[in-house]
Formats: structure tokens, C-alpha cells, sequence
């Protein structure tokens, strides 16, 4: 993991390193993860910026998805399902809420998280896989394609000006 440092051109005192995560492979060369823990936000960054900006996308997260979140930045390829669940509930109370809590409400929340959570990363290119035992989960590379796909925002040109989907019938 390295670092960055972000300076402000407001505050000559202020300075402050950000952690930066290239994933091993899982994002494209020269661009690479940044998590700003106080703020809750994570933003893909060039490690090679050709302007004074190099942030290229942000998203901010919750508090549970940043705890979800953190660990599978430290262990991208494989990171075991009780290291995540203890981070979801590493606060005392959050602790205690998962231990003494009835495991199908646990459960629900764990998988609401993880769901909001990939939806999140999507837009960065990365996705979260479960291992077929159930026991790890992994940060994983999502081709393009499926990128595309599940951005809500994205909306078709057509469906944007108020018109019914085009239709290929009589088309040649």
C-alpha cells in the first residue's frame, strides 16, 4: 500500500496522506484506490495524473460499507468471511449486537451491506466474490460490460427524451 500526499491550495499547513490501494492486477495500470476513512469517501485515482487533479471517480460510502470495505482493500484476493463479519460489528456495541442478535437479522444486515457495498465498486470496475464454501470473499476485476450495465444512471438516450423504446420491426 502507498501513499498519498493531498495538499490543499487554501491551507499551506494542511496536509494529509491518503492511503492508496493498486489491487494487484485488479484495476487498470496507473490508477489505483484512494480511501479517506474520515470522510467516508473512496476515489479512484491516477497514479500518473496529466492534470492537477487526479481524482477520476468518486462514491461516497457508509460506515459499514467503509468497515466492509477496508479489509478487502488489505486482502484483495482472498479474505476470509469471519475477518469481514467481525469488521462489520468491530464496535463494542456493533459487537454485541451481532453476537446477541437473532443470526437471520445478522445475516440480513451482512448481506445488505455486501449488496450495497458492490454496488458502490461497481462503477470503479471491481466487484465482490464469494468463495463456493461460503468462507472468503475477494475483490474482483468486472469487465466493462458489466460495468455498463448495472449503472443506474446510465440511462438510454430514447427512455431519456420520454419515448417509447425503439422498435426494429420493418427495419432491414
Amino acid at each position: 500500500m502507498k501513499k498519498m500526499s493531498i495538499g490543499s491550495p487554501f491551507a499551506d499547513e494542511w496536509e494529509s496522506e491518503l492511503p492508496l490501494f493498486s489491487l494487484d492486477g485488479l484495476l487498470p495500470v496507473a490508477q489505483a484506490l484512494s480511501v479517506n476513512t474520515d470522510c467516508l469517501v473512496i476515489s479512484l485515482v491516477s497514479t500518473h495524473p496529466v492534470s492537477e487533479n487526479p481524482i477520476l471517480l468518486q462514491r461516497s460510502l457508509t460506515e459499514l460499507q467503509m468497515r466492509l470495505l477496508l479489509p478487502l482493500l488489505e486482502s484483495p484476493h482472498y479474505c476470509p468471511h469471519e475477518f469481514l463479519y467481525a469488521s462489520l460489528f468491530c464496535s463494542c456495541q456493533g459487537l454485541f449486537a451481532g453476537l446477541f442478535s437473532p443470526k437471520r437479522a445478522a445475516g440480513e444486515e451482512w448481506r445488505a451491506v455486501v449488496s450495497e457495498l458492490r454496488a458502490k465498486l461497481r462503477p470503479f470496475g471491481l466487484g465482490i466474490s464469494v468463495s463456493t464454501s461460503g468462507s472468503a470473499y475477494a475483490l474482483v476485476s468486472l469487465p466493462a460490460s458489466e460495468q455498463e450495465a448495472r449503472e443506474p444512471w446510465r440511462v438510454p438516450l430514447w427512455a431519456a427524451n420520454g419515448s417509447s423504446q425503439p422498435s426494429l420491426s420493418g427495419a432491414i
